[in-house]
């Protein structure tokens, strides 16, 4: 499980504060990615007539500056997760051979795009689809512009924060299971000051999620762009040391008993063994009136299953009435 620290706007335009972000992050936090969101054609990404156009406008940097953030990152070996707003930055930003490239949700269906980053990917490319607040057509149609199955479906929104009870983990849990064949995760936006804000981050990690994404501040609690669920590194950190613990809770998640269930299914001491209800002797036949099931202190390497399947048998030697029956007590 890999945990992502989200810068966004965060930089609000300061480019000496935004410096001072990756630096502090790459040097003080367990990370291993940090994301960066790139715009460099403003008009291509954004009407004139949007109230958040001059805003933008007035806090875009130049790729100039761009290079001289991400080599912040790269200079601490820090991987680059870039999310790309438009055509330019694309072209840009896959320069530097990211091993992750992020579709935000709000251009999900954004088809030139998408067909562009398309084109610029290799299949060591790992693609990110922010899917929150999309439904299943438009996640279903992003999908098929991408012919690769290194994929990971980005859970969650920023609703400045986002309410707990509007995050519905349920439904984020039946779209895991229609889409088995991608990786998935989950960009938590609980509020800053939310005394669930790491119990929450924890629930969605535990649903099986390859990723998570938190917002990082230096200035935790400070007005400005995407504060309202930043989190000090400090709390950062505390998530990454969690996070390992849920990781090994969840497990492998096959199928077989791990070394510890086989330990607790051990039969005679912990789940019931067939232990004789009579004497019995050799050659005779093994029948249901043979045994009972019972906890006791002697082991047998015959499960109830199978003990049931040796209804029939032959005992293969005299036996009396207490023995804990095990697989050499049958010919």
């Amino acid at each position: 499980m890999k945990l992502i620290a989200e810068t966004a706007w965060h930089h609000d335009g300061d480019f000496e504060f935004f410096k001072n972000l990756i630096t502090e992050i790459s040097t003080k936090t367990q990370t291993e990615t940090i994301k960066f969101h790139i715009s460099l054609d403003l008009d291509e990404y954004i009407h004139p007539d949007h109230a958040g156009y001059q805003w933008m406008k007035e806090r875009m940097f130049t790729e100039q500056q761009w290079d001289e953030v991400l080599n912040i990152a790269l200079s601490h070996n820090k991987k680059l997760m870039l999310l790309f707003n438009d055509k330019k930055a694309i072209d840009f930003g896959m320069k530097y051979k990211p091993e992750i490239v992020e579709i935000h949700s709000v251009c999900l269906n954004d088809i030139t795009l998408l067909e562009h980053l398309n084109s610029k990917i290799n299949k060591d490319t790992k693609v990110v689809l922010g899917v929150g607040g999309s439904d299943l057509y438009e996640i279903e149609n992003a999908l098929s512009i991408f012919k690769t199955l290194n994929m990971v479906l980005m859970h969650g929104f920023q609703n400045y924060p986002t309410k707990y009870e509007d995050i519905n983990f349920g439904k984020v849990l039946k779209i895991m299971q229609l889409y088995p064949q991608f990786e998935h995760g989950y960009a938590d936006h609980t509020a800053w000051n939310n005394e669930n804000n790491i119990l929450l981050t924890l629930l969605g990690a535990n649903l099986g999620m390859q990723y998570i994404e938190k917002h990082v501040t230096t200035v935790y609690g400070e007005e400005r762009v995407d504060w309202q669920a930043a989190i000090s590194i400090e709390m950062f950190n505390e998530i990454a040391e969690k996070l390992k613990v849920v990781e090994q809770a969840f497990g492998n998640a096959k199928l077989v008993l791990n070394s510890g269930e086989k330990s607790y299914s051990t039969f005679g001491t912990n789940k019931k063994a067939a232990i004789l209800s009579k004497d019995v002797k050799q050659g005779e036949e093994f029948t249901n009136e043979s045994f009972t099931f019972k906890r006791t202190g002697q082991s047998s390497d015959l499960s109830q299953l199978d003990i049931l399947d040796k209804i029939g048998q032959k005992i293969s030697k005299d036996l009396t009435l207490g023995h804990c029956l095990n697989s050499k007590d049958f010919e």
